[in-house]
């Protein structure tokens, strides 16, 4: 446990992974947490529906480190439980990034005092006095339902990723900022990545879950984001919290793979139709409808016709499917 300030609530870290088809990575990811100090008490790893040897390579490295492991399905009896610092859910399916946090939170909120869970990238690592730095972070914005901090590439660990995030609504957009603060204290921000999203217990007990309709990914930590500024809690990004981020190693860089390019388009589209009101609304889908087409126009004529293709064709089943 790490306090959060005197007289205030402590600070109980829990930390959850989505592992698919990434072991090594995931790996290096545990090796991560299990060096911070302090550190996470409770980790889980999601496993989802992977297909090849992932949850016995994370067998292996836990046996050989002599970690306490507890290895279970989803919505196994909660007297099944065994306590330990890494607990491995295998999901027969794979949900997506939500589901398969949704899955993690899911299981710690039946069986641990956690009062904020880290939602872990597996293609991600945190440094030793991350979660101290959180915690500085708590104590001096108590009200806070989301926190991050600062994200730099890897292996390239002088280029940021990412230092706080701003709303462009009209665009339906939110955006990374890449310039870390002269001031390292803990201040506002308009947007938390999903990459290493702290979630603080009683901004899921007000809002709910991440929506599972974003799947395989992009998009619901914009809307979670919103969400949690709709239902007045503080975003947070504190500087001083540093995570580093093997960008596009799990799912693949949107210029490299046309399936992820469609994924972000849709998902855009869902973000603003479910989340936007009003004004916001019309300009932000008016913008898309727009844009969009004359984009994938754009790389027709620079002869990538699988990126024209995904860009249109997401962009067309984000305004008609249901969500």
């Amino acid at each position: 446990m790490v306090e959060s300030g005197s007289g205030a609530e402590v600070a109980r870290f829990a930390t959850v992974v989505v592992n698919w088809n990434r072991p090594t990575d995931t790996v290096a990811s545990l090796e991560s947490l299990r060096a911070a100090n302090p550190g996470s008490p409770y980790v889980v790893v999601v496993d989802n529906g992977s297909t090849d040897d992932s949850v016995a390579r994370m067998i292996e490295w836990a046996e050989l480190h002599k970690i306490a492991t507890n290895v279970r399905k989803p919505n196994a009896e909660r007297d099944a439980y065994a306590p330990g610092w890494l607990t491995i859910i295998a999901s027969e399916t794979n949900r997506g990034f939500s589901g398969g946090n949704n899955i993690g939170i899911e299981f710690l909120l039946h069986n641990t005092d956690a009062t904020h869970w880290l939602l872990l990238n597996n293609d991600a690592t945190v440094a030793p006095d991350f979660f101290a730095r959180i915690a500085e972070a708590i104590r001096q914005h108590p009200a806070a339902g989301l926190l991050t901090g600062t994200i730099y590439h890897d292996p390239e660990r002088s280029r940021v990723w990412y230092a706080g995030g701003k709303d462009v609504p009209f665009r339906g957009l939110v955006e990374h900022l890449h310039e870390v603060p002269r001031d390292r204290s803990p201040q506002s921000t308009e947007f938390v990545t999903g990459c290493a999203m702290v979630v603080a217990a009683k901004l899921e007990k007000r809002i709910g879950l991440l929506a599972e309709c974003y799947f395989p990914g992009y998009s619901e930590d914009a809307e979670y984001s919103r969400r949690a500024r709709d239902a007045g809690f503080a975003l947070i990004y504190a500087p001083a919290a540093i995570a580093y981020h093997k960008v596009g190693a799990t799912a693949g860089a949107a210029h490299e793979s046309p399936s992820v390019l469609r994924a972000q388009m849709r998902h855009r589209v869902y973000y603003v139709r479910r989340n936007f009101r009003g004004l916001e609304r019309v300009v932000a889908l008016v913008y898309l409808a727009v844009t969009k087409p004359a984009r994938a126009l754009i790389e027709v004529f620079k002869g990538r016709p699988l990126a024209a293709r995904a860009i249109l064709g997401g962009t067309l089943e984000g305004f008609r499917n249901t969500v």
